[in-house]
């Protein structure tokens, strides 16, 4: 599965707090919304089983950004949108920042990880 989505809030800004207690931020919950609507478009069924899963970052802007708070965000709204039943399922991560996108994206593959491979082109340490 191959899909395409807006740029998340970063995980730091992912919470508010209400009456002491956690509870997502507006962007959050905008941001679940829209991939939610994306799994739907779609027609993505829950996935089961490990998965692999590759997620190709292009950043708005220039500022710092640390690939690990984009990663939880975006489990976080595939999960919700129902493309998979548990992040404990992701058995193999990889995360990629390219350059700079006007608006920011995000491209996610998702594969059985036992069956399939993703795509590892760009993956390379240099």
């Amino acid at each position: 599965m191959r899909s395409y989505g807006g740029y998340p809030p970063s995980i730091n800004h992912y919470f508010s707090y209400y009456q002491g207690r956690p509870i997502l931020s507006k962007d959050a919950r905008a941001y679940r919304h829209h991939v939610r609507r994306i799994a739907i478009a779609k027609g993505i069924k829950p996935l089961l089983g490990p998965l692999a899963i590759r997620i190709d970052i292009s950043p708005p802007d220039n500022r710092r950004r640390d690939c690990d708070n984009v990663q939880k965000a975006v489990l976080d709204a595939l999960q919700h949108a129902g493309v998979f039943w548990d992040d404990s399922q992701v058995v193999w991560l990889l995360s990629i920042k390219h350059g700079l996108r006007p608006k920011g994206q995000i491209k996610v593959q998702i594969a059985d990880a036992q069956t399939s491979t993703l795509n590892t082109e760009g993956a390379q340490l240099r």
